[in-house]
């Protein structure tokens, strides 16, 4: 009976210590049971990415300048009016940043020259642009960056230059216009700077190492004129190409999400040629191919204007 009795005992004096400790940390927060997976200064930044749309009228003057085997040369220079949308996102939280655009010529202003035409006017054919960029800031205070970036670049400098005829092979006659693609990669860097939350300013500059040129030179060769043979196909165009770019813009905020940019911008790009063409005789017969090589130019630049939003 003893021993029971100082077994209760032993149990309640234990009991009331228990209560004891927790009545003194009554009130004090205690540790979650769950701990955060990162430390609490590396938690996302709430509200950590910004957004900007909006559309630009671009001026854009270009050139292009192209030769081929045995001397022939073709020009084209143009001073075109463009559409053109745009977008970017800011990560604040990882200082990364996206910006796209897309532009459309929806005016052409242009002459061009080739070895049998002399110099013409046109005011036709494709021109456009797109592109991507990816860009990282890694030295960000607070009202200036400087970092890098990789990207994406395609253009169309399709200007309507005439169009020689061919045999086909069923004996016919076809012809087809100019279709200069280009799909670059861009590598560069960048710096950006806010001014008394009024004013911003963007400088890029970019290597484009390699470009992939493939498409159709609509005027190359003579047109045929009954003599056999002819020429057999239109031109198929490729070549590597390399060069640069750069962009600059200096923005004013009108209201809280309405911002009015103004810059300028230009790309040049050159390398090696190959186009594959063929001949053949009125009826279709006797087709040989052939490939020469060249090399080529191709240019733009211009001032340019943005209304854009931010949200």
């Amino acid at each position: 009976m003893s021993r029971l009795l100082t077994g209760l005992a032993v149990g309640l004096l234990s009991a009331a210590a228990s209560g004891q400790v927790a009545a003194a940390d009554w009130g004090v927060p205690q540790e979650p049971v769950f701990k955060p997976a990162y430390p609490v200064d590396m938690m996302p930044y709430e509200d950590s990415l910004d957004f900007e749309a909006g559309i630009r009228y671009f001026y854009g003057m270009g050139g292009q300048r192209a030769t081929f085997g045995g001397g022939a040369d073709y020009t084209a220079d143009d001073a075109s009016h463009f559409i053109e949308f745009h977008g970017r996102i800011n990560d604040h939280s990882t200082n990364t940043y996206v910006v796209g655009n897309i532009g459309y010529a929806a005016v052409i202003d242009g002459t061009y020259e080739t070895p049998l035409s002399g110099e013409l006017s046109t005011d036709s054919g494709r021109i456009a642009y797109g592109g991507a960029d990816f860009g990282y800031l890694p030295f960000k205070a607070e009202s200036i960056g400087l970092g890098a970036f990789i990207g994406y670049q395609y253009l169309n400098e399709s200007i309507d230059m005439g169009r020689s005829e061919f045999y086909t092979p069923s004996g016919g006659l076809d012809s087809e216009q100019n279709l200069l693609e280009v799909h670059g990669l861009r590598l560069g860097v960048t710096a950006q700077a806010d001014v008394n939350d009024q004013f911003d300013v963007r400088i890029d500059a970019a290597a484009i190492p390699y470009a992939s040129l493939s498409g159709i030179y609509g005027p190359f060769g003579a047109s045929v004129d009954g003599i056999n043979p002819g020429l057999g196909s239109a031109a198929r165009i490729s070549g590597h190409l390399y060069g640069g770019a750069a962009e600059a813009m200096v923005g004013f905020k009108a209201t809280d999400n309405i911002k009015i940019r103004a810059g300028a911008r230009g790309y040049y790009l050159t390398g090696p040629t190959e186009t594959y063409y063929e001949t053949r005789n009125a009826d279709g017969s006797n087709g040989q191919g052939y490939v020469v090589e060249g090399d080529i130019e191709l240019m733009r630049w211009g001032p340019f204007i943005e209304l854009t939003g931010t949200f």
